[in-house]
């Protein structure tokens, strides 16, 4: 990756909010839309571009074709900026990630994989709060060969335990509304669980009135289904 690309990531604190300074990149993540493409890190795209689940690039394609890979996407702006009492929002979480020969990433429907299937950017509207939020991609490996990656509800609750406003959901598959989502802390997840960072973008989205709508309903969501007990 080139230095001009991480000090993007430097000058918008991507590092060190999200990845710890010293992280190392060894390659390029592209992210396709429908109808709008962030191939630059820190690219401002439409709320509404980016709601259909896009498909991911790598460059330079590695010669060895992994099947490990964990894709990430992590959104640490929820009520402020690198907020610190509900932490990040998991958008998108996905395990056994493959890769083709062009270089582009295969994820798996199967819920045992898309542990948090993708949901596009919900922001408060810029007339609130002026700030787009950034939604930062995250490809990692395991470090380890010999260990393979486990992922379960628990590893999600503890992350949620520093995070005074984020009160821990079910964490189960069929529920991921918002107060299983946030809570989330990308790197600390790395550190725990031996996965080395290989790829980083990130995209900055602003709100809209239909953003606040969403936000509104995915936020009544975790109440209601919190006093159910779900």
């Amino acid at each position: 990756m080139s230095q001009d690309r991480t000090q993007i990531l430097r000058e918008h604190k991507v590092i060190p909010d999200v990845l710890p300074e010293g992280t190392t990149l060894s390659h390029d993540l592209k992210v396709v839309f429908p109808e709008a493409t962030l191939d630059t890190p820190g690219q401002e795209l439409g709320r509404e571009e980016t709601q259909p689940e896009p498909r991911l690039f790598l460059d330079p394609v590695p010669q060895e074709k992994h099947n490990d890979y964990v894709l990430i996407l992590t959104d640490p702006d929820l009520m402020s900026n690198n907020d610190q009492s509900f932490g990040q929002v998991r958008h998108w979480f996905t395990t056994n990630v493959s890769l083709t020969d062009n270089g582009e990433l295969t994820v798996y429907p199967s819920p045992q994989y898309n542990i948090s299937p993708y949901i596009g950017p919900a922001p408060l509207p810029n007339y609130l709060y002026s700030r787009p939020h950034r939604y930062i991609f995250i490809l990692a490996r395991p470090l380890s060969s010999t260990h393979p990656l486990s992922i379960s509800a628990e590893d999600f609750e503890k992350l949620q335990e520093p995070f005074a406003a984020a009160f821990k959901g079910a964490q189960r598959g069929d529920v991921q509304d918002l107060k299983d989502r946030w809570g989330f802390d990308a790197r600390r997840l790395c550190e725990e669980k031996g996965l080395g960072v290989e790829a980083v973008t990130f995209m900055r989205v602003g709100g809209t009135v239909r953003s606040a709508g969403a936000n509104a309903v995915m936020m009544g969501e975790a109440v209601v289904d919190k006093v159910l007990g779900r």
